[in-house]
């Protein structure tokens, strides 16, 4: 999962960041408001972290202009502590989550996952794609109920495909995602991943969870008969991540 980290105020003690990505995630970080603003607009995040104090409750203003910007995103707002009558002004504000005072980082985690994963549609604690589940807080992918052993790319890449399941993610999209536009290998290392994935899945039965969209990239469908379709956010996200969206970043 990719998440955008928005504080003002620079705390270098703080883990939380460190800590996130330990457990797979991208995570992009800022602390001006406009850039902000603008990597929303090119990259796909599954999640914004507002990083606020109650010395900095005008950074609020951002989550007006989030939605202005039609971001989907949910926005979680993230605090040490907040009396209520600030509470209030953050979830007025529009944010989708609060959590103060969290007792760890792991708190913090399982909240915005727990909150990534309904927002993509998926109501149970797994991911579930006809017979592969995705098991999130584990970071463990199940093939018709036996552990496939993938590495930390591979598993993110197929967490990535199936939280938008049923989009189209180009080679340039994914490498986003993995590597956050910094020291970026070939496009082509997609492939080589993608077909490493498929091997393990096939070794035990699954030949059908990801499918190639020649000239395009790469998407998970569920071809379970009872599955629900991919909701509107899921079938508008990937044009916001094409490759030419990130030049011009």
């Amino acid at each position: 999962m990719k998440i955008l980290s928005f504080e003002t105020a620079s705390n270098k003690k703080d883990l939380l960041t460190a800590f996130l990505r330990s457990r797979l995630a991208i995570v992009d970080e800022t602390n001006d408001a406009e850039e902000a603003l603008d990597l929303v607009k090119f990259y796909d995040y599954d999640a914004i972290l507002l990083r606020l104090s109650e010395e900095r409750l005008g950074d609020l203003e951002i989550i007006r202009k989030l939605r202005m910007a039609r971001v989907r995103a949910p926005v979680v707002a993230v605090a040490r502590t907040l009396n209520e009558a600030a509470r209030l002004r953050v979830l007025q504000a529009g944010a989708d989550d609060l959590i103060v005072d969290a007792l760890s980082h792991e708190e913090v985690f399982m909240k915005v996952q727990n909150l990534i994963r309904r927002s993509r549609g998926f109501q149970e604690n797994a991911l579930r794609i006809g017979s592969v589940e995705i098991n999130m807080n584990a970071k463990k992918i199940y093939a018709k109920g036996r552990p496939v052993t993938l590495t930390k790319k591979e598993y993110q890449i197929a967490e990535i495909l199936a939280l938008r399941k049923g989009v189209v993610l180009s080679k340039e999209a994914i490498l986003d995602h993995l590597y956050g536009g910094l020291d970026e290998p070939n496009p082509k290392i997609i492939d080589v991943f993608i077909c490493k994935i498929r091997k393990k899945l096939q070794a035990l039965g699954v030949d059908d969870f990801i499918e190639t969209n020649w000239g395009r990239g790469y998407m998970v469908v569920d071809h379970r008969p009872e599955a629900a379709p991919a909701d509107g956010h899921a079938r508008n996200v990937s044009a916001a991540m094409e490759p030419q969206a990130r030049a011009i970043a």
